[in-house]
């Protein structure tokens, strides 16, 4: 077997491992609680009751998914409009806001958007797009600026229109390091939306939120464990099995 089918099944054998791991401390309740008793053994409770750790994932999963596809489709839209002829005298106004709103603290977005928008999934969900947006976009901008200009100039030459050559040649030779800006938002996501439990917004966060609320290692762990396997599984999965995309 060559290095590189090595690398591949490796690669993809540490996929199935992360998802089996996710899976059993998702579902597996028993399991999972002997887990947590044997490392918090002084703690009465190991299991946040208030909702079922399913439930609890998929509040994350919907939290997530829903911020990232926001934030790739307004990153994408921004990261393109920056590269055309009317965006270019904008492109650094438009990075430097997207920075300027990564400097601001998530807390303090969802604090300021509860009065417009009340508690639960909404405010969260607001503070990781503006989170999800800047990287989003950075590798947009430098995926497409980073094409070959040999290759542009042959589709052009080709006959091809500015569209044409954006999707059929541009877009997929920028593929690897846009879907590197997507893995980075995506694992980042994933952390913080365990904040959301500050504002009701359900998620793994609700169990950590209550281990200290309560003193309770053993509930920060319950909420913890699956975010952090649900992250590697995410960067595993959106890594290419030959090496890592590159990312901005």
């Amino acid at each position: 077997m060559s290095s590189t089918s090595r690398r591949t099944v490796l690669h993809w054998a540490t996929v199935a491992a992360l998802l089996a791991v996710t899976l059993w401390m998702t579902f597996d309740v028993a399991g999972f609680s002997a887990l947590l008793h044997a490392l918090v053994p002084d703690a009465r409770t190991v299991l946040y009751e208030t909702r079922s750790l399913p439930r609890l994932m998929g509040d994350q999963l919907l939290l997530v998914a829903t911020a990232s596809v926001l934030a790739v489709v307004i990153g994408g839209a921004l990261g393109g409009f920056a590269l055309t002829r009317t965006g270019r005298p904008f492109r650094d106004i438009i990075v430097n806001v997207g920075n300027l709103a990564q400097t601001v603290p998530s807390v303090a977005v969802m604090a300021l958007a509860i009065p417009l928008t009340g508690y639960g999934a909404e405010p969260v969900i607001l503070a990781l797009v503006l989170y999800g947006v800047l990287p989003i976009m950075l590798n947009v901008i430098a995926g497409i600026e980073g094409v070959p200009p040999a290759a542009v100039d042959a589709a052009t030459g080709v006959g091809m229109s500015p569209m044409q050559r954006l999707v059929d040649v541009e877009l997929p030779l920028a593929w690897p390091v846009i879907l590197g800006g997507i893995k980075n938002m995506l694992v980042i996501n994933v952390s913080a939306a365990t904040l959301g439990a500050v504002v009701a917004a359900g998620g793994l966060g609700m169990p950590i939120l209550a281990g200290f609320h309560d003193y309770n290692n053993a509930f920060i762990l319950e909420g913890a464990l699956p975010a952090i396997a649900l992250a590697l599984l995410i960067d595993r999965l959106l890594t290419p099995a030959r090496g890592k995309a590159p990312a901005v």
